[in-house]
């Protein structure tokens, strides 16, 4: 367990300031001054039991001092004595309950055993003291000023209790004051997060990053915020960079290919998986990159490869999820419905709730033109367990289309595209219904966004062709 004396030290600041100085020996009667002057000096040549019993003679001296018993408090705190310093923090609380010191004593010893989830008093539940140390160190604090050990703790405990607001401001003062320390603007990009900012840690962690290029949680956390906000390639990037720092971190190789595959980037996902798995050594393949692998390969339009690597997933787990689901999808692309029918089916009878599942199906029956009923109610299926999941509402979208129901297709196709629109296939569904509905100006828009977009699944020619249809229809009104 980290012990109290660090905890206190680190409560202090970064860089180990002592706390606050104890009252001041002016302030208190003349012979408990001298004991309170003497039990000082004694701690200071190591003397603690000495100590300890001229801070009890100065408290005996003057019993109504809440300062006495802070001092003493925070002696205990330096000695690893944590329930003495508990104890007599509190009773210094008794005599004063905004005495900055003892909460300071008492916050700081509810934060470090909070962290330890260990339990100071028999019958304590140790999540109780994340609040408790936040209520102390609230009081600790002086009004308006500001205290960058104390403020350092207080932001943490906030974050902890998911306080995120009241991190954020307490947190970006001591990244000022403290440029030199990753760990505060670690934790503030963390609150700023947590507030809806993610904008703003982004920011944090790029400026951290600047200054410190080799913190390495700074960059892994960077790379995950990027992957988040649909920022793919910043985030292959971000995990490119960690993975330097780290080359043991075998996951951050899956990561980044699967964020270069988001990207568009296919091609470079292959090669860097293909050299990781030559890599490894025989049988000991990572599941995670043969099937990224095979996602990668899919995009190629590689599907031969792609198959032979998703059934390499299927020989070592013959139930995973995600090597039968690209499975599916690659032998869709090869034109072995039947086969991918039986996967899909298959994995829907296994779990009625497989969301992806139902939409591949419903979506593979519309693009079809078969069974267009059971499409709809698969889609719908889908949607009813991942309301508003844009590639569903599309799916449902084309279902409709698909049917001649072009005013059911309006409302999840525009939505869709609202949502996806970097996405060609779904831009070129919404094209489809606009010209349709004799929209020709918004089919026209939505198919120059289709060739604009990341070109998935997609027939290029056959757009551009629709594209100077709806053009010539535009002209000819």
């Amino acid at each position: 367990m980290q012990s109290l004396l660090l905890a206190i030290l680190m409560a202090a600041g970064p860089q180990g300031a002592p706390p606050p100085a104890a009252p001041q020996a002016a302030e208190l009667d003349g012979n408990a001054a001298y004991y309170f002057l003497l039990g000082r000096r004694l701690e200071g040549q190591g003397k603690i039991d000495e100590a300890v019993a001229a801070h009890k003679r100065a408290i005996e001296l003057q019993p109504d001092s809440a300062e006495l018993r802070a001092e003493l408090a925070g002696l205990y705190a330096r000695q690893d004595r944590a329930a003495d310093a508990l104890e007599m923090a509190e009773a210094a609380l008794k005599s004063d309950p905004d005495n900055q010191e003892a909460n300071r004593i008492l916050g700081s010893i509810y934060a470090a055993f909070s962290d330890q989830k260990h339990a100071l008093r028999p019958g304590e539940d140790p999540a109780d003291y994340p609040r408790r140390a936040i209520a102390a160190l609230e009081k600790a604090r002086q009004p308006g000023g500001f205290d960058v050990g104390l403020d350092l703790t207080l932001g943490r405990l906030y974050v902890q209790t998911a306080e995120f607001a009241k991190a954020v401001p307490i947190l970006q003062r001591v990244v000022a004051d403290q440029p030199g320390y990753p760990d505060a603007a670690f934790l503030l990009a963390i609150a700023q997060e947590g507030a809806g900012r993610p904008a703003d840690a982004i920011t944090t962690l790029q400026q951290v990053l600047q200054n410190h290029p080799r913190f390495y949680r700074g960059q892994l956390r960077l790379a995950e915020l990027y992957e988040r906000e649909k920022q793919y390639a910043a985030a292959a990037a971000a995990y490119e960079r960690a993975q330097a720092l780290n080359p043991r971190a075998a996951a951050l190789t899956a990561r980044r290919a699967a964020s270069l595959i988001n990207a568009g980037k296919p091609a470079q996902a292959r090669e860097i998986l293909e050299q990781a798995l030559s890599a490894a050594k025989p049988g000991t393949q990572d599941t995670m990159q043969l099937y990224l692998l095979a996602e990668a390969q899919r995009v190629l339009a590689d599907y031969d490869a792609a198959e032979g690597s998703a059934r390499q997933v299927l020989a070592k787990d013959p139930d995973d999820i995600r090597a039968l689901h690209v499975l599916s999808l690659i032998l869709q692309d090869k034109g072995s419905y039947g086969e991918a029918e039986k996967i899909l089916r298959d994995l829907i009878a296994r779990d009625p709730r497989d969301a992806n599942a139902l939409n591949s199906l419903g979506y593979m029956l519309a693009e079809r033109g078969e069974r267009l009923d059971e499409a709809v109610g698969l889609l719908q299926r889908a949607l009813k367990l991942e309301p508003g999941n844009p590639s569903y509402l599309d799916s449902l979208g084309w279902a409709y289309v698909q049917q001649g129901r072009l005013d059911l297709a309006d409302k999840p196709l525009t939505e869709a595209a609202a949502q996806l629109e970097d996405s060609s296939v779904v831009q070129d569904h919404l094209g489809d219904l606009r010209f349709k509905q004799r929209r020709y100006a918004d089919a026209a828009a939505a198919w120059e966004r289709a060739l604009a977009g990341d070109g998935v699944s997609i027939s290029r020619p056959k757009i551009e062709q629709k594209l100077r249809d709806a053009r010539g229809r535009m002209e000819s009104r």
